[in-house]
């Protein structure tokens, strides 16, 4: 097998930096463009097979690079992964019905690039790179991953008491804690040097209308504190505030949420941001039955995380003796790409792994239609690579209850 050839497309040299850091212990060939011009050119010379692509770039940011890839017949099968420092859910589906593969949020580690990659093209160890790499691996394979169940503090700072409220209630039904502060210098007590580490906040989100940048500020001054030199932070603005959006992603910020809030969104992108495994949501057992619960209510960014983590989810249980899976969509009246992607997504790994599957729904005259749903949803560009493992089939039998579809095992 050839070498993978991975086209990175950044106008900072740190990011390039880091991704190519974080592919130096791997057998690849590195390509580098600062800006969506320079990308086009390297594409279509070096034909990579992978692109990481920018969104904000000058002279040609990320959205028209992608848009001219997909319009050259030679370029447009290549595999985008798109960073972006918004993970907005109008951000995420702008970019997702541009057809890309995945994205990814800065600020990133570089284990989340090399995972994102390792998805699309194999890669292998360099010839002797494997030793090297081997001594910092086993602190990481030591430390417990965060699951979206676990108890998250949020330090809210706006200086509206609506925003926190609303923030606070959004995140409520995961029993998250959320501090309220009206203003940066109000919170410097949640961050002081002598706080202790357990009474630390685990995200911040501050306003960008502060004045004097007091929000952008505000940053240092927290990543000061030993346990908060990497938490994630997102800013709270205006849909309209793009030179503020520009600023917090230059200054470290992991996005932005837009006002008005999304409340339904809240929670997924405080999730994203804090690389959070989501399947504790979804993911139950009743006796010897993996049970998949799917909102009516579940978002774009949702969908994706949780299409993306039961992969390895799924295996795991069947490596545990699982052998049987329930999708419960009872609620479910409207399927939209978000659906259509976690139902596909889990099914097709089900068809794969060899699961016997069963479908409890409460709308038992449209959900049976799910594969001409899905054949149909094909061609929206954010579905473009997913997988139909309802290929072939007219409908499916839907069970008005659990206890119905557990029995018909």
């Amino acid at each position: 097998m050839s070498t993978p050839k991975i086209l990175s497309v950044d106008d900072s040299r740190m990011i390039h930096t880091l991704i190519n850091k974080a592919f130096a212990a791997h057998d690849v060939q590195m390509v580098f463009a600062s800006d969506g011009a320079q990308g086009l050119e390297a594409a279509e010379r070096e034909k990579p097979d992978v692109i990481l692509l920018d969104v904000t770039m000058p002279v040609m940011d990320g959205i028209e690079c992608l848009t001219k890839l997909k319009a050259t017949p030679s370029l447009k099968d290549i595999p985008v992964i798109m960073l972006t420092a918004e993970a907005g859910k109008e951000n995420v589906l702008k970019i997702a019905k541009m057809g890309v593969r995945d994205y990814i949020v800065k600020p990133f580690v570089e284990g989340a690039v090399i995972d994102r990659v390792s998805r699309i093209v194999t890669l292998k160890p360099k010839s002797g790179a494997a030793p090297a790499a081997a001594a910092p691996a086993a602190p990481v394979a030591n430390k417990k991953p965060r699951v979206i169940t676990d108890a998250i503090k949020i330090l809210v700072i706006d200086e509206h008491p609506a925003i926190i409220e609303s923030i606070q209630k959004a995140v409520a039904k995961r029993g998250w804690k959320v501090v309220g502060a009206a203003s940066p210098e109000a919170a410097q007590g949640h961050v002081a040097a002598n706080i202790p580490a357990e009474e630390t906040p685990d995200i911040v989100l501050i306003s960008l209308a502060f004045p004097n940048k007091a929000g952008l500020k505000f940053f240092p001054t927290a990543r000061a504190h030993p346990a908060l030199k990497n938490i994630p932070f997102l800013g709270l603005c205006l849909k309209t505030a793009t030179f503020e959006q520009n600023d917090a992603k230059d200054t470290g910020f992991a996005g932005c949420i837009t006002k008005p809030l999304d409340a339904a969104e809240i929670p997924d992108r405080i999730a994203r941001a804090m690389e959070l495994d989501v399947t504790p949501v979804f993911y139950s057992a009743e006796g010897d039955i993996q049970v998949v619960t799917i909102p009516p209510d579940l978002s774009e960014v949702g969908s994706i995380d949780l299409s993306r983590h039961s992969r390895a989810k799924i295996a795991d249980f069947v490596n545990a003796g699982y052998g049987k899976l329930l999708l419960d969509l009872t609620g479910v009246t409207k399927v939209e790409v978000p659906i259509i992607r976690a139902v596909a997504s889990i099914v097709h790994e089900c068809e794969k792994i060899g699961i016997d599957w069963r479908m409890v729904g409460s709308d038992v005259e449209n959900l049976p239609n799910f594969p001409t749903i899905v054949e149909t949803n094909l061609k929206v560009p954010a579905l473009k690579d997913l997988p139909n493992p309802f290929k072939g089939k007219n409908n499916l039998d839907i069970h008005p209850t659990r206890a119905a579809a557990i029995a018909s095992f």
